[in-house]
């Protein structure tokens, strides 16, 4: 059984300046509902909504789907990280698990600006 299962999509070329959008769906089989938290890493900086980071409850049979829209002047790799983590007020009823063996989960893929 899969604690996360992550379908991460950006386009593999863009323009220089031009808005690209990033989408990250995340989804569970588990049964009992976790809190995750999803956010972008760069090797390069990228400045504006790339930023921004997402804390939703993630439950079986309801995916969460982020989008992040920037702009980069430069080819840049991208992860798409999902941490689940403790923290309250997130889940119905504060019934939320966290994963013994990991917590953290990536996927990595290259933007190339021309």
């Amino acid at each position: 059984m899969l604690v996360i299962i992550q379908n991460f999509e950006i386009p593999t070329t863009a323009n220089r300046d031009e808005e690209v959008t990033a989408k990250l769906q995340v989804q569970t089989e588990l049964k009992e509902c976790m809190v995750a938290k999803a956010y972008l890493v760069s090797d390069v900086p990228v400045e504006g909504a790339f930023n921004y980071k997402y804390t939703r409850c993630l439950c079986e049979n309801y995916p969460n789907t982020y989008y992040w829209d920037f702009h980069t002047n430069r080819t840049v790799q991208i992860a798409a990280v999902v941490d689940i983590i403790r923290e309250l007020g997130i889940c119905p009823n504060d019934a939320a698990v966290t994963p013994i063996s990991k917590n953290r989960f990536y996927t990595i893929k290259t933007l190339v600006v021309a």
